[in-house]
């Protein structure tokens, strides 16, 4: 922009200047629209707006954006301007005494019947259309291979549809249509409205299936349903898809309808039989991923990829899967690729349907067992790993009254599975396979089958679990107390303002802020306010400390000095 420009005002108050020969030669054939566009594009060529667009146009003017481009479009044809581009439409406006082409005359007599046929068929509604409205169509047919009586098809189509609420943009946009889908003669129309009228009915009930049923057809729908026809699916089988959908739009349907096309599900009774099976196995989906304890949002993937494949190896029964998936999430398998590995390896054992209840009935014995263990010897997990674990010691003929045997001899320990283990294996080496036949162990002596560095090491694991839980203990306590306290807000906030306040006067000690003394005056005063809030409570500030039993080691183990405290002895 240069350094000097016009005003806004100094623009208003000009002229716009227009050639005579525009007002001569052009402005009689062209209609009172393509003139007003024309005049505003000539003042927009002389003001600074450079950002006004052709929809800010649109909005002044109260035309559609599609009038002002295909008005200029005229007025390119004739030589006036020039369109520089399409996105974002541009234009440059060309002298008129350089232009060298015409205005587009109508001949009259071509559009005399035409004319006198379109104006019986709108009366016939109680539309009149005056000389600017045919003038329209005229410009329309002159400027495109359309075919008058194919045009007027389109226009009694429209009319049989709209009624008196037919427009002038509902006709040329079916006509448009139909000239982008290359259709422009009167048999090539007659063809295409005619499979529209055969399949309206059709189609107005999948739309009533889908909860559309206060819309008509469109265009979309009308090549959407015979792209579903033209690939082999039969009418009824749209329809059963469309029931199945209850509601939606023709888009999802058309998704189900490429999903019975690919399944060769063409016919009305394969495509319901299909979608009510598919529905059943979303619906056990749902169910397996609640065992699970899964959140699943579309149950079609996991159906697809796991379900139906359980259900192919001849694992049918809703219940049994139901169950496996329970099963599964007890012994911290919860996820549908591990329920997959449980089933492909039933399959491989020749487990099926039949006898599904009895492996779990098993499997509920060997987890009930595992919970007598850690009430034994402390904490055993039920996973897949312990299962197996007990499978290996019935097969060296281990009963349950052996295993907590030696349970009972791994309690204690750190690791009391793989302690059970050893224990087992070493009386499996001996041939102990009885209570009666296991030796009774000596106080210090080692265990079966343990070393001395071992027996160490147990009763290291010993000691500090027994510390371990005095700490907890303790600790658990305090949290209590803690947790009840956090609860009343008065004493949430006082505890925040109190450590706001703390590390307000840590920062002033450092850095030596004038403001320490009143810091601390305020620490102290919300260290008082928090005290009084807990004794409303009933609690003191020690409730909150862990209560150690030991007060030398505070049930550590060991006394400041590094030594071994004798609490644990005693």
């Amino acid at each position: 922009m240069g350094f000097c420009y016009f005003s806004k005002d100094f623009i208003s108050n000009a002229y716009t200047n227009v050639e005579n020969q525009f007002i001569v030669k052009y402005m009689p054939q062209a209609d009172d629209a393509a003139v007003k566009i024309y005049l505003y594009g000539l003042y927009l060529c002389q003001s600074p707006a450079r950002d006004f667009t052709v929809e800010n146009c649109a909005e002044v003017l109260h035309i559609p954006v599609e009038k002002i481009i295909e008005s200029f479009e005229f007025w390119e044809d004739c030589d006036l301007v020039q369109i520089l581009c399409r996105n974002p439409f541009t234009l440059e406006y060309l002298p008129v005494t350089a232009s060298g082409g015409r205005p587009k005359k109508i001949r009259y007599e071509k559009y005399a019947d035409f004319n006198k046929e379109l104006q019986q068929k709108m009366q016939g509604v109680g539309v009149f259309l005056d000389y600017p409205a045919m003038q329209k169509y005229m410009n329309f047919l002159q400027s495109c291979e359309m075919e008058q009586q194919a045009f007027l098809l389109i226009v009694e189509y429209c009319i049989r549809r709209s009624g008196t609420a037919v427009s002038h943009a509902e006709i040329f946009n079916k006509a448009k249509n139909f000239i982008r889908r290359g259709l422009f003669t009167y048999s090539q129309v007659e063809k295409a409205l005619s499979d529209f009228n055969v399949h309206t009915a059709d189609l107005k009930k999948v739309l009533a299936a889908l909860g559309g049923y206060r819309r008509e057809p469109d265009e979309k729908d009308y090549a959407l349903y015979s792209k579903w026809l033209g690939e082999g699916l039969e009418a009824g089988a749209v329809l059963a898809a469309a029931k199945n959908l209850k509601r939606g739009s023709m888009q999802t349907l058309d998704g189900i309808a490429e999903e019975l096309k690919d399944k060769g599900m063409l016919t009305a009774k394969e495509a319901q039989d299909y979608l009510e099976e598919r529905d059943r196995v979303c619906a056990l989906t749902y169910k397996i991923a609640k065992n699970l304890a899964l959140k699943i949002s579309s149950p079609l993937v996991y159906a697809d990829e796991y379900v139906r494949k359980w259900i192919d190896l001849g694992f049918e029964d809703e219940n049994n899967l139901c169950a496996l998936a329970l099963f599964c999430t007890k012994t911290e398998r919860n996820s549908f690729s591990q329920m997959d590995e449980l089933i492909a390896k039933l399959h491989e054992d020749a487990y099926t349907d039949e006898n599904v209840q009895e492996y779990l009935k098993e499997k509920q014995k060997d987890l009930k067992l595992l919970s007598k263990m850690q009430s034994v010897c402390g904490t055993v997990r039920r996973n897949e790993a312990n299962l197996n674990m007990l499978s290996v010691w019935r097969k060296w003929e281990f009963g349950e009254e052996m295993i907590l045997e030696a349970a009972a001899r791994a309690a204690n320990t750190a690791h009391p599975l793989a302690y059970i283990n050893k224990i087992l294996s070493a009386w499996k080496r001996d041939g102990i396979f009885s209570p009666d036949a296991v030796p009774t162990r000596q106080e210090g002596a080692p265990a079966a089958g343990q070393s001395p560095a071992a027996q160490a090491a147990d009763e290291r694991a010993e000691r500090e679990r027994f510390y371990a839980l005095r700490r907890e203990k303790a600790q658990a306590a305090a949290e209590r107390f803690e947790r009840r306290a956090l609860a009343d807000p008065r004493y949430k906030e006082t505890s925040a303002r109190l450590s706001e306040a703390e590390r307000d006067a840590a920062k002033a000690e450092a850095f030596g802020g004038k403001n320490l003394p009143e810091l601390l005056s305020r620490v102290r005063a919300l260290k008082e306010q928090k005290i009084r809030v807990l004794a409303d409570m009933g609690i003191t500030e020690d409730d909150l400390r862990p209560k150690y039993i030991c007060k030398k080691c505070s049930d550590t183990g060991f006394l400041p000095d590094g030594k071994a405290c004798d609490c644990y002895r005693r």
